[in-house]
């Protein structure tokens, strides 16, 4: 980049088009890009960014200038009682992302924050701390289901490395798929701008994608997304049973508490009930 370190910043109420204030920021100051959803806080109020002119720290340190509109946003008081969560469980961190990367004008698979994790491939050498997240989570769904959601949450912390022990090369992963898929140009989140460093996806299906982490060429984390039924399971239940059974891993879809067991016949029954 070359331009001013500073950027002189101009806050526009987007509903009235009258000035809220200026301020010259320092650009670290500011986010690398505001493509995604962005809210920011003038004088103790919460706004959230409805435009920014331009959008990315490349373009506004070249100008020195940022002109940013605002919608304020209501702050409604809920009382934690209140307060139900959509899902039963989550993965204790989300893994860290590439400093300087971007997802612009790649092609890249975006997961939701919560979405981390929830279906993955796990050794079954640990199999005893999978089963003590098992049964917490079972206890969210039988003691803490409320209407729609739940009333409480169990953040997962006993199995951080999922496939600890385990020798699977993302050259395997590819060479298994084949010509089965189309591999995307990373991985990211939705309310991000960079990529996961050391991620990757593959999308099997319109409503199949495989996701995961590496370090120096072996898999670390490895994850399916699923957005619905597919008329072709055979083909990826066979070869992801391959892969389960080669290097002795399971399948742990954590919020509906179920183990898949490495056979062709559990994985392609799970699939099937995922439509």
């Amino acid at each position: 980049m070359s331009g001013p370190a500073i950027v002189k910043v101009s806050f526009i109420d987007v509903e009235t088009d009258r000035p809220l204030g200026e301020a010259t920021l320092p650009l670290e100051a500011l986010p690398a890009s505001f493509e995604v959803a962005t809210t920011l806080e003038l004088r103790g109020q919460p706004y959230e960014v409805v435009s920014a002119s331009p959008t990315t720290a490349r373009e506004f340190q070249a100008t020195g200038s940022l002109r940013l509109e605002l919608r304020a946003v209501k702050v409604a008081t809920v009382a934690p009682s209140d307060i139900l969560y959509s899902l039963p469980t989550l993965a204790d961190e989300l893994p860290v992302m590439e400093k300087g990367s971007t997802k612009r004008e790649r092609r890249v698979l975006e997961l939701h924050e919560d979405d981390w994790r929830q279906v993955e491939f796990v050794a079954l050498a640990l199999q005893a701390s999978v089963e003590v997240e098992l049964k917490a989570i079972s206890r969210i769904h039988t003691e803490h289901r409320t209407g729609p959601g739940f009333d409480a949450l169990h953040i997962r912390e006993n199995v951080p490395a999922p496939l600890e022990g385990i020798r699977l090369t993302l050259a395997e992963v590819r060479d298994a798929w084949g010509e089965a898929g189309w591999w995307r140009e990373g991985l990211s989140f939705r309310r991000s701008t960079e990529l996961v460093a050391g991620g990757f996806a593959l999308q099997v299906s319109s409503a199949l994608a495989l996701y995961g982490t590496e370090r120096e060429g072996y898999v670390t984390t490895l994850g399916l997304q699923c957005t619905g039924g597919s008329a072709d399971l055979e083909g990826p239940a066979r070869v992801l049973a391959a892969l389960a059974e080669r290097h002795q891993l399971c399948l742990v879809d954590w919020c509906q508490v179920e183990r898949i067991l490495p056979s062709h016949a559990s994985f392609h029954d799970w699939l099937a009930g995922r439509g």
